[in-house]
């Protein structure tokens, strides 16, 4: 978020900022922020859009807003669009923000945070867990899920399709960024339990595990979190559990 880096933290209900500069340098100092944040409704998940616009979900569905990572949270909701726990969120522009989270739960706003409204979630069968979430622009969202599943909207929720990928259906969807409109990646989790990177060129119309060539992804038992740059395509970072569930790994591909 502009020059820091933010963690964010359920178990003490706040987050935890520090200088990127001073974090690249060694001499780092933490800083927690806890003003704004309520009891037992602590952060799941964070999305910026710039250094003013700073979106921090949670328990209970709670949306929590910020245009200064140093300072408070404000509450945007207090739970009144879902009362589920929120896993995810995403935000495209300082407008359309998207959150996800427990029981098929999808809230979003086209203001900013002024108004939350939910719609029905993907999984017309089931309930499920809804794990992470990508716009790839206002209206078309990815979303992943617990059991495994990946679905998308082209019209903000009111209609999804699922996209089926190798090994869907099974472990579960932990994360999807998009590089550009047409390249993004996922992490997938099986049930062995094994992470794996998948990547798309074809703005989500197939998904194919990763590496495709050469090389392998070093044993893992999952990749949780992914990380890139807008508008780079080759380049990918991904962290997650170490095959020794114990562990953290952090990996990188680049694409020659």
């Amino acid at each position: 978020v502009g020059d820091y880096i933010v963690v964010i933290s359920e178990d003490s209900e706040s987050h935890h900022y520090a200088a990127k500069a001073d974090i690249l340098n060694g001499v780092e100092t933490w800083v927690e922020v806890t003003t704004g944040y309520v009891a037992t409704k602590g952060p799941l998940a964070i999305a910026s859009d710039s250094s003013r616009a700073t979106w921090v979900v949670g328990e209970g569905g709670y949306v929590y807003f910020t245009d200064d990572v140093t300072s408070s949270v404000t509450v945007q909701s207090a739970g009144a669009a879902t009362t589920q726990n929120l896993n995810a969120v995403d935000a495209y522009d300082g407008e359309n923000v998207v959150a996800v989270g427990n029981a098929n739960a999808v809230i979003y706003t086209v203001d900013g945070g002024n108004s939350w409204a939910s719609v029905t979630g993907p999984d017309a069968i089931g309930t499920p867990n809804l794990t992470t979430v990508a716009m790839r622009s206002d209206r078309e969202w990815w979303v992943g899920t617990a059991t495994g599943k990946l679905y998308y909207t082209t019209d903000r929720g009111s209609h999804w399709a699922e996209k089926t990928f190798p090994g869907s259906g099974a472990g579960s969807v932990k994360d999807i960024i998009w590089v550009s409109n047409s390249v993004g990646f996922m992490a997938h989790a099986t049930a062995t339990p094994a992470g794996r990177i998948l990547r798309t060129i074809s703005g989500g119309y197939s998904w194919k595990v990763e590496p495709v060539s050469v090389g392998s992804i070093p044993a893992n038992d999952s990749i949780d979190a992914l990380a890139g740059y807008t508008g780079e395509a080759n380049v990918i970072y991904a962290a997650g559990l170490a095959d020794n569930a114990a562990d953290g790994i952090i990996v990188k591909g680049k694409y020659i």
